[in-house]
């Protein structure tokens, strides 16, 4: 009866035992071989759809105001419209008093910033530094209070805002600017703690509601009922380190000043030796504008598309709003000093994505790093990806 039972619990045998090994190092190097053959693949994805610029402030800062491109501008107006002025720099403005583009961008530019480098304006209310540009609130019905926000805009700090409806027309949302369209000028009204405002900046009636949104701060006649951020690589004696190369300068986040009459921009360097910066712009150029997919690529100027031949027109308000999906920034930006034992091979830096590559974009542009001014410097291409939350 023993012997039985033993006979039961005899394990494998020596043959079955190799024959198990033998299958499962096969299944692990055929499971390996596959493995190896996505993983490049999934760092291409990867890197195309997401930023790698963890631990700097200051692109951490670029990152959030893209991300908020567009945030409380209208997209209607009345007739005559507000008239109201915007920045010195004439080039990226819009029409006075037309509607505002959220994003504007130059495209390889060979004056007013570093040679070559691209130029980005982001344009939202929340696109300052003032308090009350980072508040808003909403006003429903007649002499209703406030249902949100209410603590944060301050009556005491005489906040400036504009004032925005929205409505639904043929399916588009409408955001009309609220402004007496005899005062033009008067585009913007203290906000008020209690919600009680007068003609026009008080809802018409009970079914409607304003949303208010902060502009400035002790200022009676902002300039704009919108605010502006510049993005843009430059060199200004004084400002970039003696530590840079040459070819590189400083990364400016440049604010429209509301409160001075010559149209001024407060510089504020955010990144040291920054050798060049691209903007690439993803499209959805399809029947479905309301779709987040991504079917074309260009530069910053809508120049050299990587899928459909139908290109956003970048001077109409509408089209970034209901097209734009996606902003990529690239900044070549210098890791260290000089190092006169270290040379540099690479004779092609991509700024961009290699192309043919899943996400990839023709709108690449190649630095040789073998030239005098980048060939003793080891650098970084610092990369952010965003998809603004607030065109349409």
């Amino acid at each position: 009866m023993q012997n039985r039972r033993l006979a039961k619990n005899n394990g494998f045998t020596l043959i079955e035992t190799l024959i198990t090994m033998v299958l499962f190092i096969v299944v692990i190097m055929i499971t390996a071989s596959i493995f190896e053959k996505m993983l490049p693949k999934t760092k291409i994805i990867t890197k195309s759809e997401t930023s790698n610029i963890e631990g700097v402030v200051g692109l951490e800062m670029f990152r959030r105001d893209l991300e908020q491109a567009g945030f409380g501008l209208y997209t209607d107006v009345d007739n005559p419209p507000p008239s109201f002025s915007e920045a010195a720099s004439a080039g990226y403005n819009d029409d006075a008093g037309g509607i505002p583009r959220a994003i504007v961008t130059g495209n390889n530019l060979t004056s007013g910033v570093l040679s070559g480098s691209d130029y980005l304006v982001i344009k939202a209310t929340n696109a300052a530094l003032n308090l009350a540009s980072q508040c808003w609130t909403v006003v429903k019905g007649l002499g209703a209070s406030t249902i949100w926000g209410a603590d944060d805009l301050q009556e005491s700090r005489k906040d400036q805002v504009a004032v925005v409806s929205q409505s639904y027309k043929n399916g588009d949302l409408q955001r009309k600017l609220i402004y007496d369209p005899g005062a033009p000028s008067a585009f913007t009204v203290a906000y008020r703690a209690d919600g009680n405002y007068s003609y026009p900046f008080t809802p018409s009636s009970s079914d409607k509601q304003y949303y208010y949104y902060g502009i400035d701060v002790d200022n009676t006649a902002p300039r704009a009922p919108f605010n502006r951020t510049d993005y843009f690589v430059k060199q200004i004696a004084g400002d970039v380190p003696d530590r840079c190369s040459p070819a590189a300068g400083v990364l400016y986040k440049s604010v429209m000043n509301q409160d001075q009459d010559d149209g001024s921009m407060q510089d504020i360097p955010l990144l040291d030796c920054v050798a060049d910066m691209q903007v690439v712009l993803g499209w959805n150029t399809s029947g479905d504008p309301a779709g987040n997919a991504v079917d074309t690529y260009t530069d910053a100027d809508g120049s050299n598309p990587s899928g459909s031949a139908v290109v956003p027109d970048l001077d109409d308000p509408k089209e970034i709003r209901t097209r734009l999906k996606l902003v990529k920034v690239y900044l070549l930006v210098q890791d260290g000093g000089a190092d006169r034992n270290y040379t540099n091979t690479n004779t092609a830096m991509e700024i961009g994505e290699t192309e043919g590559t899943p996400g990839s974009t023709a709108a690449t542009k190649t630095i040789d790093l073998t030239q005098p001014n980048y060939l003793h410097y080891r650098w970084r291409l610092y990369r952010l990806v965003v998809r603004p939350k607030n065109l349409m």
